[in-house]
Protein backbone atom coordinates (compact mmCIF):
# COMPACT_ATOMS: atom_id res chain seq x y z
CA UNK A 1 0.00 0.00 0.00
CA UNK A 2 1.42 3.39 -0.93
CA UNK A 3 0.65 6.11 1.40
CA UNK A 4 1.18 9.70 2.21
CA UNK A 5 1.08 11.43 5.40
CA UNK A 6 0.74 15.18 5.74
CA UNK A 7 1.03 16.74 9.23
CA UNK A 8 -2.01 18.87 10.33
CA UNK A 9 -1.38 19.78 13.54
CA UNK A 10 0.22 19.08 17.55
CA UNK A 11 -0.61 19.69 20.57
CA UNK A 12 0.63 18.95 23.96
CA UNK A 13 -1.13 15.40 25.16
CA UNK A 14 -2.04 14.27 28.92
CA UNK A 15 0.84 13.74 30.48
CA UNK A 16 4.09 15.70 29.95
CA UNK A 17 5.87 12.94 27.97
CA UNK A 18 2.95 12.78 25.47
CA UNK A 19 2.14 14.70 22.45
CA UNK A 20 -1.11 14.70 20.03
CA UNK A 21 -0.45 14.77 16.20
CA UNK A 22 -3.48 14.89 13.54
CA UNK A 23 -2.42 13.41 10.11
CA UNK A 24 -4.61 13.67 6.94
CA UNK A 25 -3.47 9.93 5.40
CA UNK A 26 -4.35 9.87 1.66
CA UNK A 27 -3.72 6.64 0.02
CA UNK A 28 -5.08 3.79 -2.72
CA UNK A 29 -6.78 2.19 -0.05
CA UNK A 30 -7.50 4.66 3.00
CA UNK A 31 -8.22 8.41 2.97
CA UNK A 32 -8.99 10.31 6.18
CA UNK A 33 -7.64 13.02 9.18
CA UNK A 34 -7.33 11.69 12.76
CA UNK A 35 -5.54 11.77 15.87
CA UNK A 36 -2.62 9.63 16.75
CA UNK A 37 -1.10 9.96 20.29
CA UNK A 38 3.05 9.72 20.76
CA UNK A 39 3.86 8.81 24.41
CA UNK A 40 8.28 9.18 24.42
CA UNK A 41 10.59 7.88 26.61
CA UNK A 42 14.25 9.12 26.77
CA UNK A 43 13.30 11.16 23.38
CA UNK A 44 12.21 8.19 21.39
CA UNK A 45 8.49 7.12 20.75
CA UNK A 46 7.56 4.78 23.68
CA UNK A 47 3.82 4.11 22.59
CA UNK A 48 1.72 5.06 19.82
CA UNK A 49 -2.11 5.05 20.02
CA UNK A 50 -4.55 5.94 17.06
CA UNK A 51 -7.76 7.28 16.92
Amino acid sequence: MQAHFELIDVVAGPDADSCIVTLKVTSNRYNGTGPMTFRLRDGLIADLRIG
